[in-house]
């Protein structure tokens, strides 16, 4: 049965989920893979501050702050730092677990499951084509600047003008020629590439840290004061503008994809995408602060906010300093997009999920050039015709899902038994052989009270203390109640903040609406509901080299941030979004189904990383199944459609 590799959790559109297991198998060789291991934290690092300090300042800055949020884009900034912290925080666990290229894309798979791990896919590489796309408009908008507009004007004049609503008012060759530049560039290997990306990267914070300290200099706390006040768009302004500002943020995944070039990735992801987070969050608010501080945030220019903010106070010589750190910062954004992407297609291609073809590696370089190439000429065409305000909210849609999905995906991981994960629990390291490949461990469903008693340290049994769940969610496998209840918190997050955006005038004080009030209490009792739920059974306790804390409260606090900011975003992205994912499901039906490797023994990206090894040698362990068993389960489960995993005839009366 084809599209059942791989899956902690088989999803089954008649609505049944069933348990599917694995086994250990460590590889001999660290080095198994086509790419080049050859970054350090460092590098990873710089990678990751470039590619999210770049046209989030130095463009989105002015526009947010302008059109959508005004001098509350420090608050949006500080909600949308927030919020993709915590998506952060959970990419640095799957970054210790998983380290191979793909980043949420693998980490779905392992996860959730093929199909969910495509959806994640086509949306990541929609993420990157479309960031990369939007940074080489402003940086050609930014160098057009420096010439006082003769480029776009050039343009206008000898080629004309485009007339629709989601294409650019002229197309920018020079967008189109930078990114085929940057592409080329990358094509020479990873290596120098990183060498090239850290120069920039680091000019570009010395940049941004003479705009904070040379711009405080005119600082006028009068400008915050205006008629509108500090939030001219309200609140709902503020939430806007953080939905729009995660455009900014959506770097440091970047770094979860060099997963498969990194020296010691179980340690070097969560390093690298913590401090980057870090520094990049501060340095965002302070840059927004230092902007709206400097000059009204209605007279700012979206398309280069700050040169002509210091030129308003007579420093000129200011704005060729900012622009050349602009140009150096989206350059490194543009190269982190333009790295980033044919990663992810190379891991779903490998998986066969994507024609085979781009899955090919240089055997020189050590770089997939074909699929570099093909990607780097579809963001330079999107580049060339598409309005970089479009692009950017169009681009945050699949960002937020994508961290929904991982954030989801940590908790899954958490209560799911120890023998599942792959990895051995430290508790029965002395006790417990290791598993001998090719062979299937089944873990046993607790029929009672003493039996969940006896697995405590496994993970997802219900707590002793909580059998009282029992006569609400019945006996089920390890693990199955605490994925639902995470699947009930997302749906019931959504239907509340849409009920909150959509409905919020029935919410209004002095006279809100009965319905609009028991509809929304209906709905936070189901989220506080779900969250006891998932509480009431035990996590497992393997020990990696970074986790998550305060699991599961961080990861559904994410959860419910992103989509509270997905909701915000105009319905026309979501009806673009649509548009994308039939698109993507017409491929997946079409040829991924039928080619993906997800029968094979051993597919290339369904791997978890086994127990912690010391720096410098990282130990990877591969998803092995016995496939007999598998679709043994599949068609007994079949059969029996919905039959209770216990028998009730095994279960005494006393137990319960």
């Amino acid at each position: 049965m084809p599209g059942l590799r791989g899956r902690l959790l088989v999803e089954g559109w008649g609505g049944t989920w069933q348990r599917m297991t694995r086994t250990k198998q460590v590889a001999t060789d660290a080095m198994d893979t086509p790419l080049n291991r050859c970054l350090s934290t460092l590098d990873i690092t710089l990678l990751g501050i470039g590619h999210m300090v770049g046209a989030g300042i130095y463009v989105l800055t002015g526009t947010v702050a302008k059109d959508t949020a005004g001098p509350g884009i420090i608050l949006s900034f500080l909600l949308a730092g927030f919020a993709s912290l915590l998506a952060a925080l959970c990419y640095a666990e799957f970054g210790a677990r998983v380290p191979k290229a793909g980043s949420a894309y693998v980490y779905t798979y392992v996860t959730i499951g093929e199909f969910w791990a495509f959806v994640i896919g086509w949306n990541i590489v929609l993420e990157h084509m479309i960031g990369a796309a939007s940074v080489a408009r402003a940086w050609s908008g930014y160098m057009d600047s420096l010439f006082d507009g003769a480029l776009s004007n050039a343009t206008v004049t000898y080629i004309g003008t485009l007339h629709a609503g989601l294409l650019a008012p002229y197309p920018d060759f020079l967008a189109f020629a930078v990114t085929l530049v940057y592409c080329g560039f990358l094509t020479l290997g990873v290596k120098g590439s990183a060498y090239f990306n850290s120069i920039f990267t680091l000019i570009n914070l010395c940049v941004m840290a003479f705009v904070i300290v040379a711009g405080m200099m005119f600082a006028d706390v009068g400008n915050w004061n205006t008629e509108k006040g500090f939030l001219p768009f309200g609140v709902s302004g503020v939430v806007a503008g953080a939905a729009t500002c995660f455009y900014a943020f959506v770097g440091f995944d970047s770094i979860a994809t060099a997963g498969e070039e990194a020296k010691d990735p179980a340690r070097s992801i969560p390093q690298a995408t913590l401090v980057s987070m870090s520094v990049v969050t501060i340095g965002y608010i302070m840059v927004g602060a230092t902007l709206t501080l400097m000059v009204p945030y209605y007279t700012l220019n979206p398309a280069a906010a700050l040169p002509d903010a210091f030129a308003a106070h007579g420093a000129n010589w200011a704005k060729y300093v900012v622009s050349v750190g602009a140009i150096c910062g989206m350059t490194t954004t543009l190269f982190g997009s333009l790295f980033s992407l044919p990663r992810c297609v190379y891991a779903m291609a490998a998986d066969g999920l994507l024609f085979s073809w781009l899955a090919r590696v240089s055997d020189k370089t050590k770089v997939p050039v074909i699929t570099l190439i093909l990607c780097g000429f579809l963001s330079a065409v999107i580049a060339l015709v598409f309005d970089i305000e479009k692009l950017v909210e169009f681009m945050s849609i699949g960002t937020l899902m994508a961290y929904t999905i991982v954030s989801a995906s940590v908790i899954i991981l958490r209560y799911q038994p120890s023998s599942r994960c792959n990895i051995k629990s430290p508790s029965h390291s002395n006790t417990q052989a290791a598993s001998t490949p090719g062979t299937v461990t089944t873990p046993t469903t607790p029929t009672s009270v003493d039996d969940i008693a006896k697995t405590d340290g496994e993970g997802g049994e219900l707590r002793s203390s909580c059998r009282w769940l029992l006569h609400v969610v019945g006996r089920q496998e390890a693990g199955t109640v605490a994925t639902w209840g995470v699947v009930i918190f997302t749906v019931s997050s959504a239907a509340l903040c849409s009920l909150l955006q959509w409905g919020g005038s029935h919410l209004a004080l002095p006279y809100p609406s009965p319905w609009a009030i028991i509809l929304a209490l209906l709905l936070v009792a189901v989220q506080v509901f779900s969250v006891v739920v998932i509480l009431a059974h035990r996590q497992n306790n393997l020990v990696l080299s970074f986790s998550v804390p305060l699991v599961p409260l961080l990861p559904l606090v994410s959860i419910f941030f992103n989509v509270a900011l997905m909701v915000h975003l105009n319905p026309m992205t979501w009806i673009r979004f649509i548009v994308w994912m039939v698109l993507g499901l017409v491929l997946y039906f079409a040829y991924g189904q039928h080619h993906s490797r997800e029968g094979e023994p051993v597919s290339s990206y369904s791997t978890l990383l086994t127990e912690p090894a010391p720096a410098g040698n990282t130990v990877f362990g591969s998803v092995q199944h016995t496939l007999s068993h598998v679709t043994a389960k599949i068609a007994s489960a079949a059969s029996e459609d919905k039959k209770p995993i216990v028998d009730e005839s095994h279960i005494d009366d006393d137990d319960l």
